[in-house]
């Protein structure tokens, strides 16, 4: 995976915890998780908050289990809306249990920089827009790359555009880690 903003992805983790894929059938295993534990504390974010993510692309070394580091991530496939004062900034967990590790939180954020903003004209009766931004969640920084499709964009997004400064939620994200160094 390419994100045109990887190197500006910095989230400071503890990487707690190495889990192994499951053995498929086949003898392969499936994609191997990894729980990262944010190490800043000045947001909305509980302590001890954990951070479940996939590492479909095998970019984290089993080795650095236990390390701290920095994180780059970019948050997938997510729902994406203009926040309503006041702005909140970090990560909640979206769950049942809030001391299990988190799979796809609610994420609370300030943009950076949009990297594409796309709209793709459609035959059928709706909207459809591509889009890539780095978010500040005051943990640090993060990408996102989504698609939002919807009958009147604006009555998704909560606006006819997003730029640099605005404050967004996000939730029902897939979290792909691209790094840890």
């Amino acid at each position: 995976m390419r994100f045109p903003l990887l190197n500006q992805c910095r989230l400071p983790c503890v990487f707690e915890q190495f889990v192994p894929g499951k053995l498929h059938p086949d003898g392969r295993r499936y994609l191997p998780q990894l729980i990262l534990r944010p190490t800043a504390d000045h947001t909305i974010t509980p302590a001890g908050f954990r951070l479940l993510v996939v590492d479909r692309h095998h970019r984290v070394d089993p080795q650095r289990e236990g390390q701290a580091g920095i994180a780059q991530l970019v948050f997938a496939l997510s729902a994406i809306r203009l926040q309503e004062a006041p702005v909140k900034l970090g990560l909640l967990p979206n769950g049942n249990d809030p001391q299990a590790p988190s799979h796809a939180p609610l994420v609370f954020g300030q943009v950076q920089a949009v990297a594409a903003w796309e709209r793709q004209p459609g035959e059928l009766p709706y909207e459809s827009l591509y889009l890539e931004l780095l978010l500040d969640i005051g943990l640090g920084t993060i990408g996102l790359r989504t698609n939002v499709t919807a009958p009147r964009l604006a009555d998704v997004l909560g606006a006819e555009r997003i730029d640099a400064g605005d404050a967004v939620a996000l939730d029902r994200s897939r979290i792909d880690i691209l790094g840890f160094a």
